[in-house]
């Protein structure tokens, strides 16, 4: 009786067939292990929305496994699949997903600018069918590059990484170059588009006397994180990433949105739109919470004594 009020499963109550569910599909640029926490945070933000996984609706993970040029064929796959809802990261790959239905609801988890993008009409309107978290990527690298003036009172040459076919590149290295005017900052841009072209381009910097690497945004580096950072070491020249866990793996600092609570918040928007909600009438919603993170160990090896102003902005310092 007690779980007939509070409309919970009762003992030996039918089940729907998982079959007949509704699907939610998501396209990862990364592997199952990598993207494990993601999806923990996915499943946790639909089960606080009253939605389980195999009861309310099945999920299916298609992964590229770090190789970018295969999302655009995996995300063709899902929408021909007709999925309840397809949801995606990044904004290469809400772009790839716009251009592949215009029917299929989009959720994106995490992105660069999707109004200036032209993927949404507006953060509180955005109509068609996609939606999602959207941050504002070249105000975040024009943070960065603050950081780095910060951190590093004498930096004068930064190198700033960018994906030339990212679609808010343009803008980023306008916004950059304008604010390291300001600051008596020399920047130059070097440009990859694969783990191959980024490996070059990082060892074009070798014996430029560069003080820092700022990175514009791109999957291509977050998936490569840990080779594009141990190869910048190499050549002495520390990273200023925008990605959680990268300064764990050696970054001298990084600074971005709290990307699991937008995982989270997605989620809460694919259960809304599972519950009958139209993406377009749903408004983009911006991060409001950040972390900087300082791994003092590299600061020391590269003989830097980071500010305690500094030190006192961060979320957290690896000692």
């Amino acid at each position: 009786m007690l779980a007939a009020v509070l409309g919970l499963p009762q003992a030996g109550a039918a089940q729907p067939p998982v079959q007949s569910l509704p699907r939610v599909v998501i396209v990862t640029n990364g592997d199952e292990a990598g993207h494990r926490p993601f999806r923990d945070h996915f499943l946790n933000g639909m089960q606080r929305s009253g939605q389980t996984e195999g009861v309310t609706f099945r999920l299916e993970i298609l992964y590229a496994n770090r190789d970018t040029t295969k999302v655009p064929g995996l995300i063709k796959e899902a929408v021909a699949g007709n999925p309840a809802v397809l949801m995606v990261y990044g904004l290469s790959s809400a772009k790839y997903a716009r251009d592949a239905s215009r029917t299929v609801p989009v959720v994106v988890a995490t992105s660069s600018d999707l109004v200036d993008a032209g993927i949404v009409r507006s953060y509180a309107h955005p109509g068609g069918n996609v939606t999602g978290i959207s941050d504002l990527s070249d105000e975040l690298t024009v943070k960065r590059l603050e950081l780095i003036r910060k951190a590093m009172p004498n930096a004068s040459r930064v190198a700033l990484l960018v994906n030339p076919n990212f679609p808010a590149t343009p803008k980023i290295e306008r916004r950059v170059r304008e604010a390291a005017g300001a600051m008596r900052i020399e920047v130059t841009s070097i440009y990859a588009t694969d783990l191959k072209s980024l490996i070059a381009a990082i060892d074009s910097l070798k014996g430029d006397r560069i003080d820092a690497l700022l990175l514009g945004g791109d999957a291509l580096f977050v998936i490569r994180a840990k080779e594009l950072i141990e190869r910048a070491n190499a050549m002495r020249v520390p990273v200023v990433h925008y990605w959680p866990g990268t300064v764990e793996m050696g970054a001298l600092m990084s600074h971005q949105a709290r990307v699991f609570r937008n995982v989270e918040l997605a989620a809460e928007y694919v259960n809304r739109i599972l519950k009958g909600a139209n993406p377009g009438e749903l408004p983009v919603q911006q991060p409001t919470e950040y972390d900087l993170v300082i791994n003092a160990r590299v600061a020391k090896g590269y003989g830097m004594q980071i500010p305690q102003s500094v030190l006192l902005e961060a979320s957290s310092v690896i000692e």
